[in-house]
């Protein structure tokens, strides 16, 4: 059995949480929109890949229309990294950080 059917129950808890935090930080911050957060495994254990389009002017900071990161979730010894609501807050934190950051000189 491979790790995502093994914890299916987890990934569908984190995707949910994951997508509802990150299309709230996209809304709030008019970054653009969510078009993809999908699971793959590997050697390593089951990552999640966020990929948005942005629009307006974070576009311009971020260098790029397209937004993409990638994340382990779970290990492949060890199994989830944090519990599921969790690891998608700390998911959906860091899409905001870099977002909101994105091409700005420290103060």
């Amino acid at each position: 059995m491979n790790l995502r059917d093994r914890y299916t129950d987890h990934l569908r808890e984190f995707g949910a949480a994951a997508t509802d935090g990150i299309e709230s930080v996209l809304a709030e911050g008019n970054y653009g929109q969510l078009r993809a957060l999908d699971f793959d495994e590997d050697e390593q254990g089951v990552f999640v890949t966020i990929d948005i389009s942005l629009t307006g002017e974070v576009v311009q900071r971020w260098g790029s229309d397209v937004y993409r990161r990638r994340h382990l979730i779970i290990q492949r010894q060890d199994g989830p990294i944090d519990p599921a609501d969790f690891g998608a807050a700390l998911v959906h934190t860091s899409v905001m950080e870099d977002l909101d950051t994105a091409g700005r000189r420290p103060a």
